[in-house]
């Protein structure tokens, strides 16, 4: 049983005087392909919690039903249940208040991490502090980012590794399961050849390939040293999971099967290295550490991963939690940079490769309010 985040002690209340809920319709640079799913725009819901004394804090979660999280229609409905529970509550409470509401949400539970993140980005800007700070202290100051690499094409992936590369990125992660098995191989050992002994390399699959094509694809990537393979199968499938464990040819990750730290435990009892952790799936950010606390203790590794495509609200809430948590070995993604045009004032952006940890209070992001009106669709 995991010990809930405890409230801030000796301090005063802090009242939530007003909370409102949207949901946005973004789009994206470019269409993202993913086995089963042509993203090319992303719906967001975003939470804006406002304090008697007049801070503003915001949350998000992405619509994921694939994926183990919610639809935003079906986050609109359990936050219009929410909502007057939300209203005058103590925000110091922080994830103790999202815990709380958790059993009243049946469907839509990726509102919580929403809420939980708007909290975190609340109390933060009322004490002064940066959110790592709430969450148990920074333990480094910069992140190094995983790029996506997810267009359908070679050519098209291939000269976006070359720019990123060039930009400072050496983490890189490819969407597969979407074109023949032959191609996928090629396109890793090509990106090997191409960029080298310092580039960091992933695969995620998004439960897309069956157990002989996941076995023959971590076969065929060997020559390029991928450091995991990302939920390769269908959430269901054990066995499958089990038997591609088993050939010991790569280190397996799980993403879309990770909805709670129960399922950290009882996948790493079947061998897998790792998860890909989610505000949207795990209640927020102090749903995330308590998660990264599990893999700690059983020796997993740590993906932590926005959505596609979230802000730089959620962005900025990932960087907050690669801080804090010790085992982030498999890279941090920070999804906002696939959206055409932000919600925030000053998105965010790495330099040199390099996400430099906020040290502003909360989130550290702030959102231009006009651009989440014209957005919004609910």
């Amino acid at each position: 049983m995991l010990t809930p985040i405890k409230p801030l002690l000796s301090v005063t209340p802090l009242k939530i005087h007003r909370a409102e809920g949207f949901g946005l319709r973004l789009p994206m640079k470019k269409p993202v392909l993913m086995a089963g799913v042509r993203l090319e725009h992303s719906e967001n819901w975003l939470i804006r919690l406002e304090a008697e004394d007049g801070q503003v804090g915001w949350g998000e979660a992405s619509s994921a039903p694939n994926h183990g999280g919610s639809t935003v229609q079906e986050m609109h409905q359990a936050w219009h249940a929410l909502q007057p529970t939300v209203l005058g509550a103590d925000a110091m409470t922080l994830g103790g208040l999202t815990q709380a509401l958790a059993p009243k949400v049946k469907s839509g539970k990726s509102v919580l991490g929403a809420l939980d993140m708007a909290l975190h980005d609340l109390v933060g800007r009322h004490l002064g502090v940066p959110a790592h700070v709430l969450l148990g202290g920074m333990r480094r100051d910069t992140v190094s980012p995983l790029w996506l690499l997810g267009t359908g094409s070679r050519d098209s992936d291939l000269a976006e590794a070359r720019l990123r590369f060039a930009e400072g990125y050496r983490f890189f992660k490819l969407k597969v399961g979407v074109r023949p098995l032959e191609e996928e191989i090629e396109m890793a050992l090509a990106l090997r050849q191409d960029l080298g002994e310092s580039l960091r390399l992933c695969a995620d699959a998004n439960m897309g390939m069956t157990a002989d094509q996941a076995i023959a694809y971590a076969r065929g990537v060997q020559p390029a040293r991928l450091e995991f393979f990302e939920q390769p199968l269908a959430r269901e499938d054990l066995d499958g999971l089990r038997r591609l464990i088993q050939t010991r040819l790569i280190d397996v990750g799980l993403d879309e099967s990770i909805t709670s730290a129960q399922d950290l435990l009882s996948h790493a009892a079947l061998g897998a290295a790792g998860g890909s952790l989610k505000t949207l799936k795990l209640g927020g950010m102090s749903g995330v550490v308590a998660a990264g606390q599990v893999c700690q203790a059983h020796g997993q590794c740590i993906n932590l991963a926005g959505k596609i495509a979230e802000t730089s609200i959620a962005s900025a809430a990932v960087i907050h939690l690669a801080a804090v948590l010790p085992n982030v070995d498999w890279g941090v993604s920070p999804s906002q940079a696939t959206l055409k045009e932000d919600i925030t004032a000053q998105p965010l952006s790495p330099q040199g490769g390099l996400y430099r940890v906020s040290q502003r209070p909360g989130l550290g992001v702030d959102v231009d309010e006009a651009a989440v009106r014209r957005f919004a669709f609910c």
